[in-house]
């Protein structure tokens, strides 16, 4: 049992963050869409000559690493084309609009998964990936019609992003007070508690990976800190399953 037990752990810890992503362009809105599971058509070669092309995010990158996917822009979203045939630009006002819409969705994106009962993160993660990829589509227009504004942009981003390091700092210290019942627990309350150890490992991952799409560049230092704490869990249960495996015996 012990060494399941260990495995178990070990995968509610890396489960969340080796899912592949799928990406696509959806042909009737334009939009990008992300799914931790293929499309029907994925792999059948007869059905992807007539669909979306899909492409895979490896399992560790972030979806802003990948190579982009152009959505087709949607009919909603292009712009009255001007005398001559030339498109027109849609004016900042129109975009800034768009953005703070974005925003909020972001934030209420961020809450979504935060809230995700355990084993459900996939849904609200590739929601969230998907309005962040969108946003910064936004944000390199919005450079070019309002560059005066990027500063207060750039900070609305980094409030987000400190938000969600703020609920992960939390539960990373909660995880690590959290102590293994003694030797003599019944196994019910131990397996109860290791359950719960999984739980919060797995909603750590996903903050890991929610992490990535504001602040790539920490993820070095949050991935170190989560391998620390996964060695030290597994330190300490090891005794402790061991023990309850004895008694099993």
């Amino acid at each position: 049992m012990t060494r399941i037990a260990v495995a178990i752990l070990m995968l509610a810890w890396t489960g969340a963050a080796s899912a592949d992503l799928y990406r696509w362009v959806d042909p009737e809105t334009g939009s990008v869409k992300f799914s931790s599971y293929p499309p029907p058509w994925y792999g059948d070669a007869q059905q992807e000559r007539r669909a979306p092309k899909v492409q895979v995010i490896p399992s560790g990158q972030p979806a802003s690493a990948a190579e982009p996917v152009a959505p087709e822009e949607s009919a909603a979203a292009r712009p009255a084309a001007e005398a001559g045939g030339k498109p027109a630009a849609p004016a900042a006002s129109a975009l800034e609009d768009r953005r703070k819409a974005l925003a909020r969705q972001l934030s209420d994106g961020i809450a979504a998964l935060l809230a995700a009962p355990p084993g459900e993160g996939a849904r609200p993660f590739a929601d969230l990936s998907q309005k962040a990829s969108e946003y910064r589509a936004l944000e390199s227009s919005l450079q070019a019609t309002d560059p005066a504004g990027q500063g207060a942009r750039r900070a609305e981003w980094n409030e987000l992003a400190a938000g969600l390091e703020g609920r992960r700092r939390l539960l990373l210290q909660q995880i690590s007070a959290k102590r293994s019942p003694g030797a003599g627990a019944m196994p019910q309350e131990l397996q109860s508690e290791w359950r719960a150890v999984g739980q919060r490992l797995e909603a750590l991952g996903w903050m890991d990976n929610a992490l990535k799409l504001f602040d790539p560049r920490g993820d070095s230092t949050r991935e170190a800190q989560q391998r620390s704490l996964t060695e030290q869990l597994v330190q300490e249960w090891k005794p402790v399953l061991e023990a309850s495996q004895g008694r099993a015996q």
